[in-house]
């Protein structure tokens, strides 16, 4: 019997360290950003101006700056361990100066003032702000730490900033627009790289190499944003990406977080977990991310989707493996193996038929494949998951307990 729990203690831990997993964020409202300075320590914020913080990786996350603001909080930017600016609705900036232990309203307008998509600051004075309706659309600048604002022009509605230097930053919005300046802001130079689409993120891995993502496509610069190239597609609308390396990066959809492993090509399902406002890669295998419903994931090994098969030859049929756990109460997985290459989705429908949640539509090869489900979403009862192509489906029952 000894050596029977030994075995499963060993099979749960090795299934623990090779999945994604939520983090407890204290809200069931939605959360917009999550930013860490180092392995252990980061801030995210969202609705109602919910902040919160770790110091140990996000087994615990807690609360900061309540009262300080009761509007939506959507970008947050630590410049180290101590100084740290959120924005958000009607043009509200929030600050702290000792890690979050007094947070202070030092910007805040009113109905019709616009707001703020995005915040980036390259020391504890010199910063940018994404200012998004209103009646300036455009770049905000301070260089006092917020005290005081001023526009900076900028052709769009702006949804992420980068900056390397005081001088050399990078924009992007809506319509697939580019946007660049060399002198802090001052100027912006603008221009479409993708035929149609949004740009909600972009990720700079060092000086010259970057990330963006719109509907369907990636995009790479190597120049710092003078020439971008298409270099991969992803099957839904990318709402965040962020790559730690050239090689290793992570998108989230309306429904999932992907992974690519051959610096954007090509792209595979992790997880099932509703829209994903934010991403945060620390390095190839330590992410966390934010979204919907409170929820932050977070794995510290890259996550798994992909599995190789154990035999010494690739699958030669298509086959839907029956959900485990089952029964479940809020996670499970699913395994299913691929014959053929093609675009594949998986689907989890009600009893009635009703689609409940699409997991992923994608280009998949050859392989032995895997993703964890959260059904949080769900209530008790009985529902089908159904794997398809154009030419076959496979449909199985699960039933979910709480």
């Amino acid at each position: 019997m000894k050596n029977i729990l030994t075995a499963l203690i060993l099979f749960f831990c090795t299934e623990a360290d090779a999945q994604w997993f939520t983090q407890q964020s204290g809200t069931t409202s939605p959360l917009y950003d999550i930013e860490f300075i180092n392995d252990k320590t980061g801030w995210c914020c969202g609705e109602e101006g919910y902040i919160i913080k770790t110091t140990n990786g996000g087994i615990n996350w807690i609360r900061q700056g309540q009262g300080v603001t009761s509007r939506p909080l959507y970008g947050i930017h630590p410049v180290d361990s101590n100084t740290v600016f959120a924005a958000g609705l009607f043009r509200d900036i929030v600050k702290t100066t000792n890690g979050g232990a007094d947070w202070i309203l030092i910007q805040s307008g009113g109905l019709g003032d616009g707001t703020y998509t995005c915040t980036f600051f390259i020391n504890e004075n010199t910063g940018w702000f994404g200012n998004f309706d209103g009646l300036e659309y455009g770049v905000r600048k301070t260089t006092d730490g917020g005290q005081t604002i001023f526009t900076s022009p900028f052709l769009g509605h702006p949804e992420d900033l980068y900056f390397k230097d005081s001088l050399n930053g990078i924009g992007v919005s809506g319509a697939s627009q580019i946007h660049k300046t060399s002198n802090g802001g001052e100027n912006w130079h603008t221009f479409a790289i993708a035929p149609s689409g949004d740009f909600y993120r972009v990720s700079f891995i060092n000086d010259n190499t970057g990330f963006t993502a719109s509907h369907r496509a990636v995009f790479r610069t190597t120049d710092f944003g003078n020439t971008w190239d298409s270099i991969g597609n992803i099957p839904a609308i990318v709402s965040s990406i962020d790559f730690a390396s050239c090689r290793v990066g992570y998108a989230g959809t309306s429904y999932s977080i992907l992974k690519s492993n051959d610096s954007g090509s090509t792209w595979t399902a992790q997880v099932s977990t509703g829209v994903v406002y934010s991403i945060e890669s620390y390095n190839d295998t330590l992410i966390w991310t934010c979204g919907n419903a409170g929820r932050i994931w977070h794995t510290s090994n890259g996550g798994v989707s992909f599995v190789e098969n154990n035999s010494t030859k690739l699958p030669d049929s298509f086959t839907l493996h029956q959900n485990y756990p089952n029964p479940f109460n809020s996670f499970t997985r699913f395994d299913y193996e691929i014959a053929e290459p093609g675009m594949y989705s998986l689907k989890v429908y009600d009893l009635r038929g009703k689609e409940i949640r699409e997991l992923f539509n994608m280009n998949l090869s050859r392989g032995v494949y895997s993703i964890t489900y959260d059904a949080g979403e769900l209530s008790s009862g009985i529902y089908f998951y159904t794997l398809s192509n154009n030419l076959q489906q496979k449909t199985l029952k699960m039933l979910v307990l709480k």
